[in-house]
């Protein structure tokens, strides 16, 4: 029997860990406006081990959506602006830097705070 990830497994995950969020999509479909979505941020540490061997700490930002939740997908150089996070701390605006699907419905935007 197959499972339905989207609907039994990020769908409740959504409803439960979502925040709203406004899309740009300047690249993804430059005609249309700005339309608001959801998805769950989060942050992910990154060290980077460096020629010397010595390692650089960073972090990046995640943004998970589910798929069918999107007639078009954002895709790098989308903005989006995510007001607050699940814990209410504010957020901001965004720019797309990445996006890939894992394939069961669900999406993660690697996002970069936007400095305009």
């Amino acid at each position: 029997m197959a499972v339905n990830f989207s609907t039994t497994v990020y769908l409740p995950a959504m409803n439960t860990f979502s925040v709203p969020a406004t899309f740009y999509p300047i690249i993804s479909n430059p005609m249309a406006g700005a339309y608001t979505e959801r998805g769950i941020f989060s942050t992910q540490s990154l060290d980077v081990v460096a020629e010397d061997n010595s390692i650089i700490s960073t972090q990046r930002n995640l943004f998970d959506i589910l798929d069918a939740e999107f007639s078009v997908l954002p895709q790098q150089g989308d903005h989006v602006v995510i007001p607050h996070d699940c814990n209410g701390a504010p957020l901001g605006e965004f720019e797309i830097v990445d996006a890939s699907s894992n394939g069961g419905g669900q999406t993660t935007l690697i996002i970069q705070k936007y400095v305009g």
